[in-house]
């Protein structure tokens, strides 16, 4: 009976309808095929514009970056960007001039680095070092290769003493760098125009080899990395997904080879990426802290305890990515800081500057806030080492409670911590003071403090105002006005050039002379007394009310505090954020001193929507591919349960030792490639993979062999393949698709049977 209906059917079809209908059959069935297999393999499409179109280089030189020498006063390295056409790469120098330059000096580069990116292309990076230059000096200049040139930069040398001058510190960049992180890279910039250095703080990007990240980096910075000289630690995703530092770093970061340098190991180990630069009076010192344990840790301490032991300047600037006190998310870099914290007292550094944790914290050992000077506050004073942590990106981390935080714990006193805020800091180093300023990135202050030493005596005093300038806010050279302050209503007390609005009062039309009307009185009162001639004759209304206001009030403030606009309500955030999580917000005993009016606001907030939390994290056992892996070799491993697209942080107990940081999927899963470093000592350890935002943690055990030995326990971890789902949907497609041209070979069939050509 059935077959009956389905051959009347058949005979009904006309091919034309056939063909139609099996024609849409075939897209939609192709359609759900090629989709069930990139749902099933957790494809995306191709985003609108390939990253190769954008990022591809070409001759024309991009990614043009200074980079401090060991004598920053009369030479200077400069690195670019170009494609694998160009041959004779070099700079051209010229003496600063006020119109186009008509006399420059070529200096060929000194190396070219190449290589395939991720995204297709080769590239070349090239690298130059201009000398002979005087201290001090602005210098115009270009790189190209002879005909193809880049625009004509600027640069300023340093002094070859202790002048005052300006730099900038910004942390973790890491995500959305373009999108985000330019906000604060571009408003510190701002703030500090003709800073001589910036000091970056690892994480510059995500991922080590991505040539777009490294592009959107650049791009991020404006024209601040060809300008003034970029100081940068490596962070843990310069090493991600590692094992070795991205060759990003070497090829574009031409620093002083002046690090450790032990053994040939441990030279090409901290190559470029550990080094000291002399500039102005500050010992810039940079640390890997990504080397955090075992024989490289001891190298690299013994060399900064040598460093700081010579060092002739007077004030010292140390910078490295992973903190010696944690803010955030339970952490704890307990053998950086046994190695390390010892050295920073015992030369009572000035400046410890760290990443890594995506929060904002500042503070001091409480052992400092003793024995002050006659007239010092311990609520507002000390006289040791700053320690420093801050982020200049968009992802944020959850601050852990004070009284279990990391800085408490280990006798700090956390004077100021934020979070959720993407922050920049400015310093001026002026004569005896060094005067740090911590900023939001739309420009408020939030913490400040400054460090005085005078006849031996140091006292580190916390601020509430900002400084109207810096060093860095003109160029000195050739005399750049000062930037004006901000103009605020009324401000001002012997300026009434406000009160032409009383002539208004007098008769609208005739403005020159204000004697029309009220007689003698007007010219001297307007000036003086603005309020009793008005409300006498001419119509109060007008403006005696809105002249007097903003001339008698405003006045007394906004002098005090340069940007009052901050006062009105800078941030709507923060009236959302209090409501959730009081415990690390208004960062308790700390904050009275820094800025009591901006923590408070930036502090709660630990998801996206308040009234809304996300449900507890419940992470499923670690699952590993080998229950014994050899030392320099690589594990996998698997999991879930963790937050939809939330940061994980793996680790290696009991030192412990960093291994990545993945990123959960979107049902909270993920899969994970850590490397374990040669240097770990055989013996039973523990995984540890910890929520960066939900803080909860799984954590399995792990037998490490000697270097060579074959993995134990070999299991095959291999990601779920196709997802179910997707599969079945395609399956059901291409039965559809061959069911239907099943149908017209039986109806073509069908029709030649029964006599129809």
């Amino acid at each position: 009976m059935k077959s009956e209906k389905l051959t009347r059917a058949l005979t009904r079809l006309t091919p034309r309808t056939a063909l139609v209908a099996g024609g849409l059959a075939a897209v939609v069935a192709l359609g759900t095929l090629g989709g069930g297999i990139a749902y099933a393999a957790g494809g995306l499409n191709p985003p609108p514009v390939n990253p190769a179109l954008v990022h591809v280089a070409s001759a024309v030189p991009d990614r043009v970056i200074l980079t401090p020498t060991e004598t920053p006063a009369a030479t200077q390295n400069v690195s670019w960007r170009t494609s694998v056409d160009v041959t004779t790469p070099q700079v051209q120098l010229a003496s600063m001039t006020k119109g186009p330059v008509t006399a420059s000096t070529t200096v060929a580069a000194t190396s070219t680095t190449e290589f395939a990116t991720d995204l297709g292309y080769t590239i070349k990076y090239h690298t130059a070092t201009m000398t002979g230059l005087a201290e001090n000096t602005a210098y115009l200049y270009r790189v190209g290769d002879g005909e193809t040139w880049s625009e004509w930069l600027e640069f300023e040398t340093a002094a070859a003493t202790a002048e005052p001058f300006s730099f900038i510190v910004q942390g973790d960049a890491q995500n959305d760098v373009k999108s985000y992180a330019s906000r604060a890279f571009r408003a510190a910039y701002e703030a500090r125009p003709y800073a001589k250095a910036v000091v970056h703080l690892g994480d510059l990007i995500d991922t080590d080899v991505a040539d777009a990240e490294w592009g959107e980096w650049f791009g991020a910075a404006g024209f601040e990395n060809s300008y003034l000289n970029v100081i940068a630690a490596p962070g843990n995703h310069e090493y991600y997904p590692g094992p070795e530092l991205s060759r990003y770093w070497g090829a574009q970061f031409e620093y002083p080879r002046n690090g450790p340098a032990g053994t040939p190991e441990v030279q090409e180990t901290f190559d470029e990426n550990v080094y000291y630069v002399d500039m102005q009076g500050v010992r810039f010192i940079t640390l890997n802290a990504n080397m955090g344990s075992g024989a490289l840790l001891a190298e690299q301490t013994g060399w900064l305890d040598q460093v700081l032991a010579n060092n002739p300047n007077k004030w010292t600037v140390i910078a490295f990515h992973q903190p010696i006190f944690s803010v955030t998310s339970g952490r704890d870099n307990a053998t950086i800081r046994e190695a390390w914290l010892p050295l920073f007292e015992k030369y009572n550094v000035d400046l410890v500057l760290q990443g890594h944790d995506h929060a904002y914290g500042r503070g001091n050992l409480f052992a400092n806030e003793q024995n002050l000077p006659a007239g010092a506050d311990a609520a507002t004073s000390q006289t040791g080492p700053v320690y420093l942590v801050t982020v200049a990106g968009p992802k944020m981390y959850v601050p852990d409670p004070l009284e279990s935080n990391n800085w408490i714990t280990n006798g700090a006193n956390l004077r100021s911590m934020n979070r959720d805020t993407q922050m920049y800091q400015t310093v001026d180093v002026v004569g005896d003071q060094l005067h740090l300023e911590s900023h939001t990135v739309t420009g408020e202050l939030f913490d400040a403090f400054t460090i005085t030493k005078t006849d031996g005596t140091k006292l580190v005093t916390d601020e509430t105002v900002a400084w109207a300038s810096g060093p860095g806010s003109t160029r000195s050279d050739i005399n750049a006005p000062e930037r004006p302050t901000p103009v605020v209503p009324g401000e001002g007390t012997s300026t009434p050039e406000p009160t032409p609005t009383p002539e208004p009062t007098v008769e609208p039309t005739p403005t020159p002379e204000p004697t029309v009307e009220p007689t003698p009185t007007p010219t001297p009162e307007p000036t003086v007394e603005p309020t009793p001639e008005p409300t006498v004759e001419p119509t109060p209304e007008p403006t005696v009310t809105p002249t007097p206001e903003p001339t008698v009030e405003p006045t007394p403030e906004p002098t005090a505090t340069p940007t009052p606009e901050p006062t009105v309500e800078p941030t709507p955030e923060p009236t959302v954020e209090p409501t959730t999580s009081p415990e690390p917000t208004t960062s308790p005993e700390p904050t009275a001193t820094a800025t009591p009016t901006a923590q408070p606001p930036a502090s709660p907030q630990p998801t996206e929507n308040p009234t809304q939390p996300k449900p507890a994290a419940n992470p499923s056992p670690i699952e590993l591919s080998a229950t014994g892996i050899a030392a320099g070799d690589s594990l996998s491993m698997k999991g879930s349960g963790f937050w939809p697209n939330e940061d994980l942080e793996v680790t290696l107990h009991s030192d412990p030792i960093e291994l990545g940081y993945p990123t959960a999927d979107a049902n909270g899963g993920y899969f994970f490639t850590a490397h374990i470093p040669a240097g770990v000592a055989p013996g039973e350890h523990r995984i540890v993979v910890r929520g960066l935002e939900s803080g909860a943690e799984a954590s399995v055990a792990i037998t490490v062999l000697k270097p060579g030995s074959a993995a134990t326990g070999v299991k095959n971890l291999a990601e779920t393949g196709v997802n179910g789902v997707g599969v079945g949907i395609a399956l059901g497609g291409a039965a559809l698709l061959a069911g239907l041209v099943v149908l017209f070979v039986l109806y073509r069939r069908g029709r030649r049977e029964g006599g129809v050509a």
